[in-house]
């Protein structure tokens, strides 16, 4: 029998954990061994029959092999020879319960952590009273925003909606009528919270204002989570009767695009039209800002809109638009026009009843998205003034307070959790959080490291991305378009979007109406033809391409493209370089470090055999997929450049010399050329030509 000292290590792990089965990531952290060497030792158990391995899923996991005739006797050496390792490897390491299910990813959003606790609650209790069903499986991290659910559990809940519908006739109509009552009531209480002054109020008093907003808040959410099967449902059920492709897309696509905001700003353009840009437009613009300001704030990190951005919005309008008031009455008559087109469409295809009472129940199902939307953010900045008052209570930032659920903040105020016991809290958590849940228990996930290992542990994957040429997605607009990228992430970026650019981004919502109005052509990750930048898009005649899946990650600023939404394809004519012999490339620094090696271009997942020990990594982005790669890599270097990308993740969990926002490191650097990654200086230097 031969151990080697890595081989000994890992049975002490297993020793320390009878009956467990790890797999290679969970011994690579507890052993801090190189991948290569735990690879080989692994191997070496298993031919000495000493480990055995089985495959779950895309993993191999290893346990002790209860028949070797020795195991006694090893176990007795291993465990005398590594008493303080066996103290330190005795935790609880649990088997991952979702290993055998597949977690989907919905999409990408920002939201706070009291969002999705409350979200999670309602998926666990609240749905099953409103519609007999629970979703006791999520996650979600503050780094990728990205929200998972397991496939199987969402297929469940469609098929209960299905049943539901199909058993009562009217349970459509009454899910959109209660729907519109609890946003109604959830708005209509917090704009009763803006308007108190909480200085003289008890913290007895902020405690039960802060209950009754949190009972209005959490009655929204189970619409927040079954509108999407109820919308699939009724547009399968569209498509099996109707197979006329005109027809159906008349039929799928929005006949009302009501936009209070955007009717409001075309008033105040038509307004400064005809009188200037004088003091009672300055009073129309502060009226409209107070009305609308709320539009970012589906998360409540966002900053309200400001008076200067709706200025520029009423200007952009005025650069664009030649008559507001004729283009505002265009768009009334646009839509009596769609409305005569729809109902002309019904008749000429001799719509049964039960056909044309499902297209107009999907019709509202798609006006709620807005709806709902609207409500929520509208909340979340009603309510801010209680939830600062209350942060001053705690002794807390007004940024500390949103790290923590209503919840915690209700037991916080009522003495049920410590001052002392909220700080650490809100400490833990400024270094990343995650909300994981499983079988409807709801743990928050502090720290990158822990949340890292959360998504090993149960196997959260999303698919990579490929570099590819072109991009493809679903035509929500037909048309064409040429001009530069600019790829927006955040609100705070749409600045950057100027004249005749192509706007790509995950999703558009109604606060990106100033770069819209701009844009040539709109091209999203997420959506279909019935989602916000489809509904704008057809509105100015723009071409508009949705659910790309990849736009945001593939797509560069400044890249030149064409938008060919005749066909649903993205073509890049020529992608953003720099000169081949360039020396020096700089990016942003995330984590601190110098080293030098060999540069591993890698364009896709099937490049990652030729990563060899001690290489620096150069890619697009980094996904989950890479992560058993940087285990063996000095540092890497990612094109990217986005605070909430896997990278900035993985570079500060790993502790490896790593830098973002080259934008072409890919495309300069070669395969194989000796570099030096100086990630304190957020510089990479091409050794061979210097």
């Amino acid at each position: 029998m031969n151990l080697s000292s890595t081989s000994e290590k890992i049975l002490a792990i297993f020793f320390a954990n009878p009956g467990r089965k790890l797999y290679v990531n969970e011994l690579i952290r507890q052993t801090g061994q190189y991948p290569n060497s735990i690879q080989q030792a692994l191997k070496s158990l298993e031919k000495q029959k000493i480990l055995v391995s089985e495959r779950t899923g895309r993993f191999n996991f290893y346990h002790l092999n209860d028949s070797f005739s020795l195991l006694k006797e090893v176990r007795g050496i291993i465990c005398k020879k590594y008493p303080r390792e066996r103290s330190k490897v005795n935790i609880e390491l649990e088997q991952p319960t979702k290993s055998s299910q597949e977690w989907v990813k919905l999409l990408n959003r920002e939201a706070s952590l009291a969002f999705h606790d409350t979200l999670c609650v309602s998926n666990a209790i609240s749905l099953k009273k409103t519609h007999g069903i629970t979703v006791p499986t999520f996650w979600y991290n503050n780094f990728t925003f990205g929200v998972y659910y397991i496939k199987d559990e969402l297929l469940a809940l469609a098929k209960e909606v299905t049943k539901k519908i199909e058993k009562d006739s009217d349970f459509a109509k009454k899910d959109i009528v209660l729907c519109r009552k609890v946003c109604g009531q959830l708005v209509k209480f917090s704009k009763k919270l803006f308007r108190i002054d909480y200085s003289q109020k008890s913290k007895k008093e902020l405690e039960m204002l802060l209950k009754k907003f949190y009972h209005y808040y959490l009655a929204v959410f189970p619409f927040v989570t079954t509108p999407h099967a109820i919308e699939r449902y009724f547009e399968t059920k569209i498509r099996e009767e109707v197979v006329d492709e005109e027809a159906l897309e008349i039929l799928l696509s929005p006949i009302s695009a009501d936009d209070e905001e955007r009717d409001s700003a075309l008033k105040i353009a038509a307004y400064a039209k005809r009188n200037g840009f004088n003091q009672k437009y300055g009073q129309l613009l502060t009226k409209h800002g107070e009305g609308f300001c709320w539009f970012p704030l589906w998360s409540i990190w966002a900053e309200p809109l400001n008076k200067d951005y709706f200025d520029k919005e009423i200007k952009n309008i005025l650069e664009r638009i030649e008559n507001p008031e004729k283009e505002l009455k265009s768009l009334k008559k646009e839509y009596f026009s769609r409305k005569e087109i729809f109902m002309n469409t019904l008749k000429g295809i001799k719509s049964s009843h039960s056909l044309t009472n499902r297209v107009l129940l999907l019709q509202e199902y798609i006006g709620l998205r807005t709806f709902r939307k609207n409500a929520i953010s509208q909340a979340h900045y009603y309510h801010l003034p209680l939830l600062l008052e209350i942060a001053v209570r705690l002794r807390l930032t007004k940024e500390e307070i949103k790290l923590l659920s209503y919840e915690e903040i209700i037991q916080g105020l009522a003495g049920k959790i410590s001052l002392n016991t909220i700080r650490k809290l809100v400490k833990d958590r400024q270094a990343g959080w995650g909300i994981l849940m499983l079988d409807g228990r709801v743990e928050v996930i502090s720290g990158v490291k822990n949340i890292i290992e959360t998504m090993e542990r149960y196997q959260i994957f999303a698919p990579g991305t490929q570099m590819v040429k072109t991009v493809k997605g679903s035509p929500a607009c037909l048309g064409k378009a040429t001009g530069r990228v600019k790829v927006v992430r955040k609100i705070s970026e749409l600045g950057k979007v100027e004249k005749g650019d192509i706007l790509v981004a995950k999703m558009t919502t109604p606060d990106y109406m100033m770069a819209i109005h701009r844009a040539v052509a709109i091209v999203t990750d997420e959506g279909g033809i019935t989602c916000h930048a489809a509904i704008v898009s057809r509105e100015f005649n723009i071409p508009c391409i949705v659910a790309t899946k990849n736009a945001t990650q593939v797509l560069s600023d400044g890249d030149l493209v064409e938008v060919n939404a005749d066909e649903g394809v993205v073509r890049v004519i020529e992608a953003v370089e720099a000169p081949e012999d360039i020396k020096v490339l700089s990016g942003k620094t995330i984590y601190r470090g110098k080293v030098r090696g060999r540069a591993r271009i890698v364009l896709s997942a099937a490049d990652f055999g030729k990563i060899k020990e001690g290489d620096i990594l150069i890619t697009a982005q980094t996904t989950p997929e890479y992560l058993s790669s940087l285990y063996r890599v000095k540092g890497f270097v990612v094109d990217e450049d986005s605070l909430t990308s896997h990278a900035v993740l993985y570079g500060q969990a790993l502790k490896l010399p790593s830098i973002m926002g080259t934008g072409f490191a890919r495309n300069v650097i070669k395969d194989g050329e000796k570099i030096e990654l100086d990630a304190s200086r957020g510089l990479v230097r091409r050794l061979d030509l210097s």
